[in-house]
């Protein structure tokens, strides 16, 4: 059964779907020691609909398709406070870490492009928060952007937990990840 769970984001009332725990995603999902977690990879032509739905230029769009979006989906299913720090998590092809596209990064290439305050609120709201607790019971959900590569790669999310951040550490392992691609067109 689809459980919607409110969440307030941007001033607006959103419903978000929570997974029951007898739902497993079909996507890369892990869960343990008090999260549920999965992560879901959008082709290009998914994500460019998605934002030209919603009124982007296509000089955003164009650079949104060079990306590789990362759709991160975390639950607190524990009794203990999780904390989600965009800085505990490490993208990594061999040994290389992959440095994701962070809000700076964005504001700079909008800031080139002159994308409109509302097209950048859309974006923003779009993102997974850089930082920010998850209370018992409480999902957080979002993208994180990372430059486009072919090569596979590791998502290692790191997750202090406690209200103080000293209740130990969650680590949650994504293995063989690849960036999702359009399909040719017959």
């Amino acid at each position: 059964m689809l459980r919607l769970l409110p969440v307030l984001a941007a001033g607006i009332l959103w419903a978000i779907p929570a997974l029951t725990r007898a739902e497993t995603p079909a996507e890369p999902y892990v869960e343990a020691d008090g999260i549920a977690m999965y992560v879901r990879l959008h082709t290009p032509d998914q994500m460019a609909a998605f934002y030209e739905a919603r009124g982007f230029p296509r000089g955003a769009i164009e650079r949104l398709r060079q990306t590789c979006f990362v759709m991160a989906h975390v639950e607190n299913r524990g009794e203990r406070v999780i904390w989600l720090e965009l800085k505990n998590w490490h993208f990594l092809s061999g040994k290389d870490e992959i440095r994701r596209l962070d809000r700076n990064y964005w504001d700079s290439v909008w800031n080139d492009i002159g994308l409109p305050q509302a097209n950048r609120s859309t974006f923003g709201w779009t993102q997974l928060p850089d930082e920010r607790d998850l209370q018992p019971g409480e999902p957080a959900g979002g993208n994180v952007i990372l430059p486009a590569t072919d090569a596979t790669f590791t998502l290692q999310a790191d997750f202090l937990t406690g209200k103080d951040k000293r209740s130990g550490m969650i680590n949650v392992r994504f293995e063989n990840l690849r960036c999702a691609q359009d399909q040719p067109t017959p």
